[in-house]
Order: C-alpha cells, then sequence, then structure tokens
C-alpha cells in the first residue's frame, strides 16, 4: 500500500506543491526507465559487437546518462529541502514576533477585568471577554506551530525529572470543568493512588494531557461520557482517554498522528482546530521514551492512550550525584 502511495504523482505534487515532473515519485520511475533502457543497450551492444573501444563508450555514456538522471533527482531534492527549510524559518520568525503583542494583548485584557470591571457595561464586559479568549486561542496557535517548528528541525528540548501525571491530569480536568458543564459531559477519572511518577517534562506532559482531553470533549456531543484512566503496566505508566463521540473513520486512522490532520466527519462538529495537537502530542511522548496509539470506530467512539517509563531508582541517585556535584 506504501509503495502504492509513494507512485501517486498528483498527491505527491499536491502535498510538496511542486510540478508532477518535479515529484520524487516521478523522478523514481524515469531513473527505472532510464536504467531498463541503458542496461538493455549495453547487452545488445555487447552481443554484436568484440571490439573493446565500442564497448567501453557504451559504458561511458550509460554512465553519463544515469550521472546527468541522477544530479537531477539531488538537485529537484535540494530544491525542496531548500524551500522547507525556509518555510520552518519563516514560521519561527513569524511565531515569535506574534507572540509579543498576543501577551500584551491578553496582560491588558485581563488588567481591564480585573481592575476596572466595575466601570463596564455587560456589551463592554462580553467584548473584553471575547478579546481575551481570542488573544488565548492565538496564542496557542503560535505555541502549536513553533512546536512544530522545533520538531521538523530537532530542536524541541525536553526535561527528564519525576512527574506526577495524576497530579497533572486532575489539574487538567479542573481546567476543563465549564466546558464539560456546558456541554453536559460526564467525566469519570479512575486512578490507582499508588501509581508511581513518570519520567517527563511537567510543562509538555500538560500539554499532551491537555489536546487529548479536549479532543474528547469538543468531538463528544451533548450528554456524553469520558472516561480517563492511570494504570501500571510493567515498567511503564499508561494513561488513557475514552470517549462515546464521533470517532475517526477507519480509512483516515493511518493519518490521525500526521500535521494538520481533521478528519472528514469532525469538520461537521467542530470547525475550530489546526490538526497539530495529536502531531505535537506524539512526538513529546516518543522523545520521552514512550508509545501513544488509539483505536477509533465512527460513531462510537475513540479511545487515545499513551504510555511513560516509571520513575526508576537509577536515575534519582544520577540525579543526586549531579546535584552534589554542582
Amino acid at each position: 500500500m506504501q509503495f502504492i502511495n509513494d507512485l501517486n504523482l498528483k498527491k505527491q505534487a499536491e502535498e510538496l506543491g511542486v510540478k508532477i515532473w518535479q515529484t520524487p515519485g516521478f523522478m523514481f520511475i524515469i531513473m527505472g526507465i532510464v536504467a531498463f533502457i541503458v542496461m538493455t543497450a549495453t547487452f545488445l551492444i555487447s552481443r554484436n559487437y568484440d571490439d573493446p573501444k565500442v564497448l567501453v563508450l557504451a559504458e561511458s555514456i550509460v554512465a553519463g546518462i544515469i550521472i546527468i538522471v541522477g544530479n537531477s533527482v539531488v538537485r529537484i531534492v535540494g530544491e525542496i529541502a531548500s524551500v522547507n527549510k525556509m518555510k520552518s524559518e519563516f514560521v519561527s520568525v513569524v511565531s515569535h514576533q506574534l507572540r509579543t503583542p498576543l501577551s500584551a494583548i491578553k496582560w491588558e485584557t485581563e488588567l481591564l477585568l480585573s481592575k476596572l470591571r466595575k466601570g463596564l457595561n455587560e456589551k463592554q464586559l462580553k467584548n473584553i471577554e471575547t478579546i481575551g479568549s481570542l488573544s488565548c486561542r492565538m496564542t496557542r496557535l503560535v505555541n502549536d506551530l513553533l512546536d512544530v517548528t522545533r520538531i521538523d528541525q530537532k530542536r524541541l528540548v525536553l526535561k527528564y525529572e519525576p512527574v506526577d501525571l495524576a497530579a497533572i491530569i486532575e489539574k487538567t480536568i479542573a481546567e476543563s470543568e465549564s466546558l464539560l458543564s456546558s456541554r453536559n459531559i460526564e467525566l469519570i477519572f479512575s486512578n490507582n493512588k499508588k501509581n508511581p511518577k513518570v519520567i517527563g517534562d511537567q510543562e509538555r506532559l500538560k500539554l499532551v494531557v491537555d489536546n487529548l482531553l479536549n479532543n474528547a470533549i469538543k468531538y463528544t456531543t451533548q450528554k456524553g461520557k469520558i472516561e480517563i484512566k492511570l494504570t501500571k503496566s510493567g515498567g511503564d505508566l499508561v494513561f488513557s482517554v475514552r470517549d462515546n463521540g464521533v470517532g475517526i473513520p477507519e480509512e483516515q486512522h493511518s493519518q490521525v498522528f500526521s500535521k494538520f490532520f481533521r478528519s472528514d466527519n469532525v469538520v461537521k462538529y467542530q470547525t475550530e482546530g489546526t490538526g497539530l495537537g495529536l502531531y505535537i502530542a506524539k512526538n513529546i511522548v516518543e522523545q520521552l521514551g514512550g508509545k501513544i496509539w488509539f483505536q477509533s470506530i465512527e460513531n462510537v467512539g475513540s479511545i487515545f492512550s499513551f504510555s511513560l517509563p516509571v520513575k526508576k531508582k537509577s536515575f534519582i541517585k544520577e540525579k543526586k550525584l549531579f546535584d552534589n556535584f554542582n
């Protein structure tokens, strides 16, 4: 199936933003055709001519053709890589520039609501709250774009320290209470109080849990149910969030953790979203030495899970030695 997808030249051209004849698949086909032709020509020449000069000339021509075609492939791949790098750098620069004004808007709206609330009428309060909400959404989008750029450039730096995953989950649930209440969704958190800590980055793991829980809430219809479980399995701690929402079509399962992916059926229920959350979550979990996976049936629901290694004594000893050294 992957081989067939690689030969889908139209799809490749659309994804890479190039013409069909510039796609890697097209160049692969050309290389195959050229290799077949030159090998056949060499065979015919060697069978009909015994003169070493003729054979040397034929082989020289073959080598020249392969070099020319190979150079074209390398040049096109280099151009695509260069454009991709420029795109990443552009996104990074723009995102950094947007963070400052967005932070200013957030602080100003919070100041207005905290200091001048009594002097504002209902309409003014609603408008300021809307501005604050939109600035928070934009800030999250900017942060997602920055994280994606760091991931693509292998520059996402994570901490490795003992983290209480249960506390992160409880905090995320508390922050989502108003949204759960407005959608009349029941949430159950099953947790063994004796669960150990995991090795990870507290801030980034909060982002992972937040992404998975928000997706479950957004794509669960009114009066739905969400269940979160935290269990120990071998040397790992496993987080799972289950919903009875819209689910994901089976034919799109392979794309779930791709950048900008949003399944066809969710657009009908939720127009907001960039499709970056699961891509970021996957890369964070895997960089921390864990695994992430899911099960989903359309119109039945989804279960998203990830596992992380638990705290190890050897890690604590190494950390103490390092602290003593400092």
